[in-house]
């Protein structure tokens, strides 16, 4: 990594990425144009005398997390301007244009558009590869013959730069008009196979493979070239990440890891690789590591709890570069072993938990929102003892009725994430939670049945509700997962069943007693222990007067 880590810019409540230009490549990189990851999109960046990039995001942890995310394309720019353009083959050419014609093709699948619109879009793009002069230009003394080269790059050649820069590449001038020629002839297929559509032909899906996988070329300079077979190849932290996410996904019953656990490595790899000065994954030492940890604790902003994740992340990044080497890499053992972590004050359990008089004006609050995290997360959570992460992702295909009992799952299916794989479960809706009329919400809100219930940022929103509009700001109190706490408590207070309670709240320990969930049969009997779960309020109400007294 030849880049310090930056910081994000808070600019008028925004965060932004700004980086300076490297000045080996300063008058290379003016006026050129940058794709960058930002979230889920992509942002086409242009390159002055710094690159300036919204982060498009008001938080600043996430803020964290996309620059991370983004510097690697940004280096891979600076990268392919320092070796200079480099010559796509053929293949490479008709596999980039591919990826275009895809996008057209599974875009516009449900709704094409109108047969009057692909007639034209075909009618231009024609044109532009066969221009010809318009009646009136025939007219005129000395009108040159149009260029099909000049009107093939500007039908085309917006469209072939944002493919080059999507995938970093500085091309040969030879390389982008092959290029361009073939966006060309992939959009002439992908405007056929729309026509079709929007005809009402749907025989030619267009989703054949007629285009091969783009495999990127080498961009080694001629002096790396001719010593490569001699110099090893550089393994960094974020080498050793890459390849274990690679790992992690391969396959056929393969559990990839989230972004999120991907984007917290990256940023654990690249903030000790910029304390010690190098991203080198071979040679770190426990020293190293131990004035990291020391640095991060007198900077103070960081709780012992956190530096102490942050060491453990990276032993574990460590751990596999140990394995991913077949134990060539620390034959003396994992040099994070020989660091002590901080300590860290643990908060107790109970005072993480929600009190009951918290609880109380949690719900009551809920009956006057109208965003529906806030009206119905508080009530799930109250009523199962889940994660906000797993309430967070519920869509209404998740939620069934069995033996005239309502349920919802909690699953890893469609693209969905638990945190270990007993968290999958089948919770009942508490009759309270019907009584408020959830499920009339459900019937009513018009949403489609797979599209979640609650934003990503239910946790957040939840956390800043309670905090701040309710001014439940108790330091030990945990908003949301103290949900889980008390839930556990009703249910031991109500009588339920050990099995069950675990069960509900996905800690199962695996031993084959814990019967609930295996099969349909079963549900009747999940509905009937959560039913020991009285009405939370009037519990509440109950204990203040018994305080009262």
């Amino acid at each position: 990594m030849r880049y310090a880590m930056p910081n994000p810019e808070l600019i008028n409540s925004t965060y932004y990425l700004r980086l300076h230009v490297p000045k080996d490549v300063a008058d290379k990189a003016k006026g050129t144009a940058v794709a960058v990851p930002v979230g889920d999109t992509i942002v086409h960046a242009k390159v002055g005398t710094v690159v300036k990039v919204s982060l498009r995001t008001k938080e600043a942890a996430e803020a964290k997390r996309r620059l991370v995310q983004a510097l690697p394309a940004i280096e891979r720019h600076w990268d392919s301007l320092r070796k200079g353009p480099i010559t796509l083959s053929h293949k490479q050419c008709v596999a980039l244009a591919g990826e275009l014609y895809s996008t057209f093709v599974e875009v516009l699948d449900e709704n094409p558009g109108l047969p009057e619109m692909w007639k034209g879009v075909r009618v231009a793009d024609q044109w532009a590869k066969k221009p010809t002069l318009g009646p009136y230009d025939e007219l005129k003394v000395g009108t040159p013959q149009p260029s099909a080269k000049d009107s093939m790059e500007q039908r085309f050649g917006g469209f072939t730069d944002a493919l080059l820069r999507r995938h970093g590449l500085h091309v040969d001038e030879d390389s982008r008009w092959r290029l361009i020629q073939q966006v060309a002839n992939a959009l002439d297929k992908a405007s056929t196979i729309n026509l079709q559509k929007a005809e009402g032909d749907y025989s030619d899906s267009g989703t054949t493979a007629v285009f091969p996988k783009f495999e990127p070329p080498s961009v080694e300079t001629a002096q790396e070239k001719a010593t490569s077979h001699h110099k090893p190849a550089k393994l960094t932290l974020s080498n050793v990440v890459d390849a274990q996410v690679q790992r992690r996904s391969l396959g056929t019953a393969a559990k990839p890891f989230p972004a999120k656990t991907v984007n917290k490595f990256k940023m654990v790899a690249a903030e000790f690789s910029k304390h010690r000065g190098s991203a080198d994954a071979t040679t770190i030492t426990p020293k190293e590591i131990d004035a990291w940890m020391v640095s991060m604790l007198q900077d103070g902003k960081l709780s012992n709890t956190t530096i102490r994740q942050r060491i453990g992340n990276l032993s574990t990044i460590i751990e596999w570069a140990i394995k991913q080497s077949l134990g060539e890499l620390y034959s003396n053992g994992n040099p994070v072993a020989k660091v002590t972590p901080p300590e860290g004050q643990s908060v107790r359990s109970e005072d993480r938990t929600l009190r009951l008089d918290e609880a109380r004006k949690i719900l009551l609050a809920s009956r006057k929102e109208t965003k529906p995290e806030l009206r119905w997360g508080p009530w799930l959570l109250a009523y199962s003892g889940a994660r906000v992460g797993e309430i967070a992702q519920l869509t209404i295909n998740d939620f069934f009725q069995h033996g005239g009992h309502w349920f919802y799952r909690i699953t890893s299916k469609g693209g969905k994430r638990v945190k270990v794989q007993s968290s999958i479960r089948r919770v009942t809706v508490h009759p309270d939670v019907v009584a408020e009329g959830f499920l009339t919400y459900l019937r009513e809100s018009g949403l489609p049945k797979d599209t979640r219930l609650f934003p990503v940022r239910t946790n957040e929103n939840l956390q800043s509700w309670i905090r701040n509009d309710l001014q439940l700001d108790r330091k030990e109190l945990a908003p949301n997962h103290g949900w889980r706490h008390l839930f556990e408590d009703l249910a031991l207070l109500a009588g339920m069943q050990e099995s069950a309670k675990r069960y509900i709240t996905g800690r199962v320990t695996g031993h084959s007693s814990e019967g609930y969930g295996k099969s349909d049969a079963m549900l009747p009997a999940l509905a009937t222990e959560m039913k020991k779960i009285g009405c939370i309020i009037s519990i509440a109400d109950g204990n203040a007067r018994r305080g009262a007294e």
